[in-house]
């Protein structure tokens, strides 16, 4: 079997290194590859598929919601969600996934169910971790702006950065910073102040390079839980494989391999 993962730019994805990892762990004579789609080739995408014989693949930037219009059966979390990041080709039927909101659910499974939470950003990433913790949880989502939130088909509370309560930030279990905040080439600027927090919250970030980006240094000196990226990053990779084939995924195997490589270029 044939698998890929799309987007532009496609070359630094670390997914083809997680997938193989998986492969040889299950003796799978599997392949994956990162494909880059120029935008004006977008619109050839069945084609090009047809032709290298792919039986599933994954979505990043920026095809995510276009993806919506090109398979033929879209999941209800994927419409929920309003994005793809999984697609799977059976019998030349396309169906459209998303794997983004339940890979962040089980990367911090210990620490949900009826807490309060803070979504900070209001991104496609942020949408799909809502609308799955919206489910057992009260979510509250910070954001510059509201306009894009009123448009979720799922209700969260929210508020802009400069109009949220004290006592919201003060009464959080949990924090999650989706925005590309503490990313490289990003602004380090502190969306909220993690000192308010109470001394049990946990305080996770999406972003899994650098592995502690500013807002869980800032946490982990008030002695706070922290949880970074690279679990959501192996759980969406994992459930998209089960997805494709049902076999269940190594997990472990999966993320040891992203971690080595990712402490050798730090150390490059």
């Amino acid at each position: 079997m044939k698998f890929a993962v799309i987007g532009h730019p496609i070359k630094h994805s670390l997914s083809p290194l997680m997938h193989h990892a998986n492969f040889k762990a299950l003796q799978l004579d599997y392949d994956y590859e990162a494909l880059h789609i120029d935008p004006k080739h977008f619109h050839h995408l069945r084609d090009i598929m047809h032709e290298k014989h792919i039986d599933g693949f994954n979505v990043t930037i920026p095809y995510k919601v276009d993806m919506l219009n090109v398979v033929d059966v879209v999941d209800k979390e994927a419409q929920m969600i309003g994005a793809i990041n999984t697609v799977h080709i059976k019998e030349g039927i396309w169906y459209g996934y998303n794997t983004d909101g339940a890979g962040f659910e089980a990367s911090i499974s210990a620490y949900i169910g009826d807490k309060n939470i803070i979504v900070l950003g209001a991104g496609g990433a942020s949408r799909a971790i809502c609308y799955k913790l919206a489910q057992n949880n009260h979510v509250t989502v910070l954001n510059r702006n509201l306009e894009r939130i009123t448009s979720w088909p799922f209700k969260v509370e929210a508020h802009t950065y400069d109009h949220v309560h004290d006592a919201i930030i003060q009464q959080a279990d949990i924090v999650i910073n989706t925005t590309p905040v503490g990313m490289k080439g990003f602004d380090h600027e502190a969306l909220i102040d993690v000192s308010q927090l109470k001394h049990s919250a946990v305080v996770c970030d999406i972003i899994y390079t650098p592995e502690k980006t500013p807002i869980l240094h800032a946490a982990e000196e008030q002695g706070l839980t922290t949880v970074n990226g690279l679990d959501m990053f192996i759980n969406q990779g994992a459930l998209s494989f089960e997805i494709w084939t049902g076999e269940k995924a190594q997990r472990t195997t999966m993320k040891q391999a992203v971690r080595e490589y990712l402490q050798r270029s730090t150390l490059c």
